[in-house]
């Protein structure tokens, strides 16, 4: 009988059920333990073992962010009248688990007094990285607005993979491809275009005050054989007062279209000076 009370008690014992076990014959059975109580803190511990672990990835995405607002402004006035300016402002998010970049930029021309540039773009793209691999999956997505364009808005959206083939404290090249959609939207053709990609971004610390910074995309038309954009970019970037966090920056602007309808010029290109300021 004695040898049964045993093993009945020795088994609810282990199912958490409570019950007493005897050592041996005589003695008096234990104070039964809270099994709520004890099963709660576990529970607790654990709660609190997996918040910890995922914490990184509950982090606000309107935290982290760091970027620059640039501002270049050049003119003539006498036998000509010319006026140009350009006005960008770059966001950046790095975390552990993903890498944000957003962009704004308008530019402005007047010849003569008569509007000759007028034209808006906005981008977004995120890459969320693949841990210990240089891999990542990437989106983007992008607006863009011109009065002297054929088409009064274009629309773009991507996405795919890329590669960090340079990664180190002065050096970064990060190769992309991968496949999206465009649209025209108020020109001759307003149609949705399949495009390829295939970009790459570099960037170089060449002194403590001086950066080199490129990046170049090609969007070949998927339906149409030999058609495709491209946006390419290239500046250089010194500082000049480190108390303000301001620097200068010279750079060069390529946009080229193999159809840009109507009059217009397939190759867009512009050089610019620009005062940056971090934040």
């Amino acid at each position: 009988m004695h040898d049964g009370w045993k093993l009945i008690a020795a088994s609810a014992a282990v199912l958490g059920l409570g019950l007493p076990t005897i050592a041996q014959e005589g003695e008096q059975p234990s104070e039964p333990e809270d099994s709520e109580q004890s099963g709660d803190q576990g529970l607790e511990e654990t709660g609190e073992q997996i918040a910890e672990q995922i914490e990184p990835q509950r982090t606000s995405f309107w935290k982290g962010w760091g970027g620059n607002v640039a501002l270049g402004l050049n003119g003539a006035s006498g036998n000509t009248e010319r006026l140009n300016l350009r006005g960008e402002i770059n966001g950046t998010r790095d975390t552990e688990f993903m890498t944000t970049s957003a962009t704004a930029l308008y530019t402005y021309a007047t010849d003569d007094g008569e509007a000759s540039e007028s034209r808006f773009f906005t981008g977004l793209r995120n890459d969320w990285k693949i841990q210990e691999s240089r891999w990542r999956v990437f989106g983007e997505g992008s607006l863009e607005f011109d009065d002297f364009q054929d088409w009064d808005y274009r629309v773009a959206a991507a996405g795919g993979m890329g590669y960090e083939f340079i990664d180190n404290e002065k050096t970064t090249l990060l190769g992309r491809v991968g496949l999206g959609l465009s649209r025209e939207i108020g020109g001759e053709d307003n149609s949705i275009r399949p495009e390829g990609l295939l970009g790459a971004d570099f960037s170089h610390q060449l002194t403590e005050r001086q950066k080199l910074t490129a990046d170049a995309t090609l969007y070949p038309d998927l339906s149409e054989t030999g058609e495709f954009r491209f946006v390419g970019n290239a500046a250089w970037e010194m500082l000049i007062d480190p108390e303000v966090n301001m620097s200068l920056r010279l750079g060069i602007e390529d946009r080229y279209d193999s159809t840009p309808g109507g009059d217009n010029k397939k190759n867009d290109i512009a050089y610019f000076a620009m005062l940056v300021w971090e934040f």
